[in-house]
């Protein structure tokens, strides 16, 4: 379980997939020298840091934030427009 934010982590996580924080109890699938690779490991012998499918949320989340950034800007687009057709007509 994560520290910072409480979402459930992955045995052997690194860092926390739903807020980024480091995790920093040991636990028993971390490697040693005298263990072999687990299949939490990747080929260079870290330990992953989430699952796929809380990544995939992630980027979700980002692209309907820039969505709605996008749709923000345009609309401060349209007002000031409309201001500076106003102030020329008066």
């Amino acid at each position: 379980m994560c520290p910072h934010c409480g979402a459930t982590v992955p045995e052997g996580a690194v860092y926390c997939g739903n807020c980024g924080a480091a995790i920093n109890a040991p636990t028993a699938s971390m490697p040693t020298s005298s263990q072999p690779q687990t299949s939490s490991q990747s080929s260079t012998g870290w330990p992953q840091m989430a699952s796929s499918g809380n990544m995939q949320a992630r980027y979700e989340k980002a692209i309907r934030r820039a969505e709605l950034l996008g749709y923000a800007a345009v609309g401060l687009g349209v007002v000031i427009l409309i201001a500076l057709v106003v102030e020329s007509l008066l």
